[in-house]
């Protein structure tokens, strides 16, 4: 086969820290020449249809790809310039099209001048490895160029999360002890050529995993969603010319700059600071802190994540790109969210993440967690971001902190087809509950805290695939932070083993157990926490086929009133794979988000309409919320309501004290030694 000769742009290909690329690179001299050669009416249509060639790709990759979390959309597709700078999006999720700019400018500093690889039109490449890019191990990137005229024009990529992986545990193995535990780790490597793939590699890269399958067709489902892209991006390129696509793809990014900039410049100066804790590292119990410190000053934001525990022994770990890329929710879908996706709207935020923390690991560290830390890092963030744009005209695009902690489950074995199949069960985590709003109540059921585009499972077709079905699927009850607007709930539900060949074996990954990830603002109580739960044993079946089964309205009913018979379970939000057969029953409670101001100064009637709804309990009305009302009726007292509420203040003024009393003995104070093993120095210096 003849050798393709291809243009590459100008790249500077010495590179020592590949995570420090994520900032965009220079323009070229080309980028520079064509970067305002198009009217800013066309220059609207080309970005236009560029957010549409991404989205396009998603939708390819959720309509022909096999496991749950890729369909539901826990994905996210980019195209790129030439040097790999991200200057479109689709989401799903988009710190998963944002990663995808390392593998590409690991590829073009490497392969691009190797003579047994090179860079050729067609060209598929694959990676897996959170070194080069990935999230983590399951979060694999599929990539390629678009090449028109002999000339590197632009990339494009579709990742998406893979259910199993071959860590040593099914899913994603949160005890992992090291980078050799995590799974699949493939460096970015051409695994196709000229369009097609090479059906030898990707059946080995199956092979290594426990369904090899699966992950065989959703590599095919990603690679469809880049041929469909590079096809759409080539049309534009040959319609427009090679220059003008370069320099318009540039401008979508240096644009992002100017907007960031301008936003920005909206906001008060001054350093805002939130801090939350995760209660657990994967393999073990323990609080680690995450702390995010955000200063602005003109159209300049610093983050410093001094503060931040070390680095655990287990998989709750992630490498420094991450904290980067974790920016983009809180930035892309809030504060600028009426701003086109493009890595330009993150070029002004200079990070500072200390060396040796659960946020910047070794290169050996396991990582296959590694979202949680970064989900509270998230978390953090947002809150810090909130403060800081309050009082802004922007009031539209702010809201209470997303849940950070919903406890999501797998499943991994021979399904009742006699086939072997990995699901997710992604209903709590893609439902969690979104942030109170300052006008409005958050979402309930909304999404994830790292992808406000995803979607939960299809019930149906998850008890298609997996040997296993829904007893019960609710908004959690009190599952959501009290405020003047409560935090929208997470989802509640529970699943029950039905003809399991032999064995499934079923895990769990979450965290908030005992501590809730999601604070509340300006008064506002903080999100739910989310416990581990299972049944081993239980008689659902047979109640369900003798009609006496009778569904609660939440986990917490089936757990309190023991609404069935067998071996009650709890435990810490993730808990390691056990074996479950028919009959088996595990819980998995979603969370909500944080809520908005002082809860005693809701509306009554909108408690009470919460309460009629089932979203809260009345125990909530009486003593969170302070709400007199008539149970049969439900009409509220109002009367007795406001001098209810009078007491309440009443009663705070009466235990309050003033602040150097209050830190005095609050100094004091400290978590037990044994929750402290995984904290680093307590209570140590934060930015």
């Amino acid at each position: 086969m003849s050798i393709q000769e291809v243009t590459l742009p100008e790249f500077n290909t010495d590179i020592d820290d590949l995570f420090a690329r994520m900032n965009p690179e220079p323009q070229t001299s080309m980028e520079e020449e064509y970067a305002d050669e198009m009217s800013d009416i066309d220059f609207s249509i080309f970005r236009h249809k560029l957010a549409t060639i991404a989205t396009e790709g998603k939708e390819v990759m959720a309509k022909l790809g096999v496991s749950s979390a890729l369909r539901s959309e826990d994905s996210g597709t980019g195209v790129y310039t030439a040097s790999g700078d991200m200057c479109g999006a689709a989401a799903g999720v988009y710190y998963h099209a944002l990663s995808g700019q390392l593998p590409i400018k690991y590829t073009l500093s490497k392969w691009a001048t190797e003579e047994s690889v090179r860079i050729e039109d067609g060209d598929i490449f694959f990676s897996t490895d959170p070194i080069y890019g990935a999230t983590h191990t399951p979060d694999q990137i599929a990539f390629m160029p678009v090449i028109v005229d002999g000339i590197l024009v632009g990339w494009v990529s579709a990742v998406a999360h893979q259910a199993d992986v071959g860590a040593m545990e099914p899913g994603l193995s949160a005890v992992a002890r090291n980078a050799w535990s995590d799974g699949v780790r493939l460096l970015p490597q051409k695994i196709g050529s000229n369009y097609g793939l090479r059906e030898d590699l990707v059946q080995s890269i199956g092979n290594m995993t426990r369904v090899p399958d699966e992950q065989v067709l959703d590599i095919k489902a990603r690679v469809a969603a880049c041929t469909r892209m590079v096809r759409r991006m080539k049309k534009i390129a040959e319609d427009l010319g090679t220059e003008s696509f370069v320099g318009a793809a540039r401008r979508c990014v240096d644009d992002g700059r100017v907007q960031v900039r301008r936003r920005l410049q909206e906001f008060n100066d001054g350093t805002y600071r939130s801090t939350v804790f995760i209660d657990g590292v994967g393999g073990d119990m323990g609080l680690q802190r995450i702390h995010c410190a955000i200063t602005k000053k003109g159209d300049e934001l610093h983050v410093n994540l001094q503060g931040t525990s070390p680095q655990n022994p287990f998989a709750f770990n992630a490498y420094a790109s991450m904290p980067v890329t974790t920016l983009a929710n809180p930035f892309f879908s809030y504060l600028l969210s009426d701003v086109p996706p493009s890595v330009g709207l993150l070029d002004q935020i200079k990070m500072e993440i200390p060396d040796g923390t659960c946020l910047s690991a070794s290169a050996d560290a396991a990582v296959s967690c590694s979202l949680w830390p970064t989900f509270l890092l998230q978390a953090a963030a947002h809150c810090a971001t909130m403060k800081m744009a309050f009082d802004s005209d922007h009031r539209d695009k702010l809201s209470a902190t997303q849940s950070a902690n919903a406890v999501g489950g797998y499943g991994v074995g021979v399904n009742q087809h006699g086939l072997l199949a990995a699901d997710l069960y992604v209903d709590p985590v893609n439902g969690s509950g979104g942030g109170a709003r300052p006008d409005a109540d958050g979402v309930d059921v909304f999404a994830g805290i790292w992808g406000n585009y995803m979607d939960t499972n299809d019930a149906e077709e998850l008890e298609i695939r997996g040997p296993y079905y829904k007893i019960y699927s609710r908004i959690a009850r009190d599952g959501h932070g009290f405020g003047k607007f409560r935090g929208g709930s997470g989802q509640d539900t529970a699943y029950v083993a039905h003809k399991v060949p032999d064995a499934l074996s079923h895990g769990t990954m979450g965290f908030g157990t005992k501590f809730p990830t999601a604070p509340g603002i300006f008064g506002g109580y903080a999100g739910n926490t989310t416990p581990g739960a299972y049944i081993i044993g239980s008689d659902v079946i047979d109640r369900m086929r003798s009609g006496e089964w009778d569904a609660p309205n939440s986990t917490g009913e089936l757990v309190e009133n023991r609404l069935c018979e067998g071996e009650y379970n709890f435990d810490y939000a993730t808990y390691p794979a056990i074996n479950v057969t028919d009959g088996d029953v595990w819980m998995m409670v979603g969370a909500g988000g944080g809520g908005w101001g002082d809860a005693l100064e809701r509306d009554p009637q909108m408690v009470v309409d919460d309460l009629r709804a089932g979203v809260i309990s009345e125990f909530t009305v009486k003593e969170i919320y302070k709400v007199a009302y008539d149970p049969e009726s439900l009409l509220v007292e109002a009367d007795e309501t406001e001098k209810l509420r009078d007491e309440a203040r009443a009663e705070r003024k009466q235990v309050g004290k003033p602040y150097n009393e209050f830190i005095q003995e609050w100094e004091q104070q400290s978590p037990p030694e044994h929750a402290l093993k995984y904290f680093g120095e307590f209570p140590g210096t934060v930015a």
